[in-house]
């Protein structure tokens, strides 16, 4: 079953914090917004876009299983 979790960095570390100086955060998701909410990560470890929100990709629930974007499916 698939965990509700959200982004983490390649380092397996938390979302990237917005940098105080810059206000950069980063962006996820075909909806290009930050992380908010419950999301979902494509199982494709070549995904362009490896996170998404759940309410971008009609999931109300995690999927049973492995997962795969539109754009990898």
């Amino acid at each position: 079953n698939q965990e509700i979790i959200h982004p983490k960095n390649q380092d397996n570390s938390s979302p990237t914090s917005p940098d105080p100086t810059t206000g950069y955060e980063p962006t996820y998701c075909i909806c290009n917004q930050v992380s908010f909410g419950e999301m979902i990560g494509c199982d494709n470890s070549d995904c362009d876009i490896e996170w998404f929100h759940y309410g971008c990709v009609n999931l109300s629930a995690p999927p049973a299983g492995k997962w795969f974007c539109p754009d990898c499916s």
